[in-house]
C-alpha cells in the first residue's frame, strides 16, 4: 500500500483518538473527552439530518424506541426535547395499505389469502429448530405471512435471500403476535399496538433526528472533520488521513466500517484482510421530496414489499415533527436499497420513485415538487448472512490484540439502533479509560 508523502511536522501526539463521529464515536468522546477525527463534513454519520431550502431531512427513517432510562436521562441533561408518537404505520400489499405489523392487520386483504395466513399460522410448528431466517420466519408465523410479506421484504431490504441470512438479529425486530390477535387482525382491521416501536420518541425541534447528535457533539471533546482515514499502522500505532495530517496515538477507538478499517491497515494480516472481505452490508439511496402542500399524509412510515414499486419503504418527515418542514408545505423520503447484486440505476431513480409515489396514491400528478435532493448511505445495514461471524470473528480478534478497541453498528458490525450504538460507544470508551487505569497502576 503507497501513500502520497506527508507535509512536515503534521505528525501530532494523541494519548487517545476515535475514528468515526456517528453516535458510537460522538457517545465514547463523551465519555472520555478523547478527540474524533471524522470523514464528513459535520458529526452523526447516518443519524445526522440534512437541510435543503428549509426542508430537513433524515438519512434514513430514524426514531428513538428505547426505554433504557440511562438514554433518556442522558439525552434530557444534554437538551433534547422529544415529541412522543403512538406509531401510524402501514403495509402496501396487493393495492391495499393495511395497518403495521402485517401478521394482525390482514382484514383488508382478499380472503383466500387471509385464510391461509391463519391456517399456516396455526399449523406452524413451533418446536422446529430453523436453520437460517426463512425458516425462523416459517417457524415463528407461517409460511402464508412468510410468503406474503416478510421474505419478500426482506429480500427487497436486505438485498439478499433470507434462506441465506441468520437470525440472531431477528427477535425483538420482527413482531410475534398471539393467535387471537391474528385471528381478530383477519376479521376487522385494527391498528393494535404490538413490537418494540408501538410507540416511540423523535426531535421536537428543527434539527430533525440530527439533533441527538448535536447534542452528544456538544459534550464531545475536540471533533476533527474533513479528516478521512487513508492509512494506518496499527504496529506503529501511526493514522493518516487524507488531508495530509498524521497522529501517533497511545489507544485507537475504531467506530468506522471493518472492511474501510482492515482496507487502509498496512500491517494487517493476510488472514485478517480475507476475513474483512467477507463483511458484507447493503445500500441505501433515500430520495427526499418537498411538496407544496400541507397534509400530504397522516402515516409516519409505509412498507413496500412488491417487487414492482422500487422502494422498500417510505416515510413522512413532517409527520414526525411539524418543524422540519416550512409552513403549509409536507415532505416524503423514499428508501431504496441496493447491492452489487442489487444495482440500481442512479440516473433514472428519481423519476422512477416519483412514479412509484403516483402508481401508489401518495402523490397525484398535479403535485407541485419543490424539493428534490438524494442521500446515498453506502453502508446502511451490516447483513447477517453466513459470513459474518467468520468474518467479523478474526477481524475483532486482531484489532484487540494490537490495541484498538471497535464499537457501534460498523466498528461491531451488528444491527444496532441508535440507543444500542451510543451504548456501544460509552462502553468502548470505558473499557479504554479502565485500561489505562490498570497499565498506570
Amino acid at each position: 500500500m503507497t501513500r502520497e508523502p506527508q507535509p512536515a511536522g503534521q505528525m501530532k501526539t494523541e494519548d487517545m483518538i476515535i475514528l468515526g463521529g456517528g453516535l458510537a464515536g460522538l457517545a465514547a468522546s463523551a465519555f472520555s473527552g478523547a478527540p474524533i477525527y471524522e470523514a464528513g463534513e459535520t458529526p452523526g454519520g447516518v443519524a445526522c439530518s440534512d437541510e435543503a431550502d428549509g426542508f430537513v431531512f433524515d438519512r434514513g427513517i430514524h426514531i428513538l424506541q428505547t426505554t433504557n432510562p440511562f438514554i433518556l436521562n442522558l439525552l434530557g441533561k444534554l437538551g433534547v426535547e422529544f415529541e412522543r408518537h403512538r406509531r401510524n404505520a402501514f403495509i402496501y400489499s396487493h393495492k391495499t395499505y393495511t395497518p403495521y405489523p402485517f401478521q394482525i392487520n390482514t382484514a383488508g386483504l382478499p380472503f383466500g389469502l387471509r385464510a391461509r395466513c391463519v391456517r399456516d399460522f396455526c399449523r406452524r410448528d413451533v418446536t422446529a429448530r430453523p436453520a437460517n431466517y426463512e425458516q425462523w420466519i416459517y417457524r415463528n408465523l407461517g409460511k402464508g405471512f412468510g410468503d406474503t410479506f416478510l421474505i419478500p421484504y426482506s429480500e427487497k431490504f436486505w438485498t439478499v435471500a433470507p434462506r441465506l441470512m441468520t437470525f440472531e438479529w431477528a427477535g425483538s425486530r420482527v413482531p410475534q403476535p398471539s393467535l387471537s390477535q391474528v385471528v381478530r387482525g383477519a376479521l376487522w382491521s385494527r391498528n393494535t399496538p404490538i413490537g418494540s416501536n408501538a410507540e416511540f420518541l423523535y426531535p421536537s425541534g428543527p434539527a430533525g433526528f440530527g439533533a441527538i447528535a448535536q447534542a452528544l457533539a456538544g459534550r464531545c471533546g475536540t471533533i476533527h472533520t474533513g479528516h478521512r482515514a487513508c492509512l494506518l499502522n496499527a504496529g506503529k500505532r501511526q493514522v493518516w488521513f487524507g488531508n495530509g495530517v498524521g497522529v501517533r496515538y497511545d489507544t485507537l477507538i475504531n467506530t468506522i466500517p471493518l472492511p474501510e478499517l482492515i482496507g487502509i491497515c498496512e500491517d494487517a494480516p493476510e488472514y485478517v484482510r480475507a476475513a474483512a472481505a467477507k463483511l458484507r452490508a447493503n445500500s441505501i439511496l433515500v430520495v427526499n421530496l418537498g411538496i407544496d402542500r400541507p397534509n400530504l399524509s397522516d402515516r409516519h412510515w409505509v412498507h413496500f414489499p412488491e417487487k414492482d414499486i422500487s422502494f422498500f419503504r417510505i416515510s413522512f418527515p413532517n409527520n414526525f415533527s411539524t418543524a422540519v418542514v416550512p409552513q403549509g408545505t409536507s415532505s416524503v423520503s423514499a428508501e431504496v436499497a441496493y447491492s452489487e447484486s442489487c444495482p440500481i440505476d442512479t440516473t433514472t431513480i428519481v423519476d422512477h420513485v416519483i412514479e412509484d409515489l403516483i402508481r401508489v396514491g401518495v402523490l397525484s400528478r398535479r403535485e407541485r415538487i419543490v424539493i428534490k435532493t438524494t442521500c446515498n448511505i453506502s453502508r446502511a445495514y451490516c447483513i447477517y448472512d453466513w459470513q459474518r461471524k467468520e468474518g467479523a470473528r478474526p477481524v475483532l480478534a486482531w484489532l484487540k490484540s494490537v490495541g484498538i478497541v471497535s464499537g457501534g453498528r460498523y466498528g461491531l458490525w451488528a444491527y444496532f439502533w441508535s440507543d444500542q450504538a451510543i451504548l456501544s460507544g460509552k462502553k468502548a470508551a470505558e473499557r479504554v479509560l479502565a485500561r489505562s487505569m490498570l497499565s498506570a497502576g
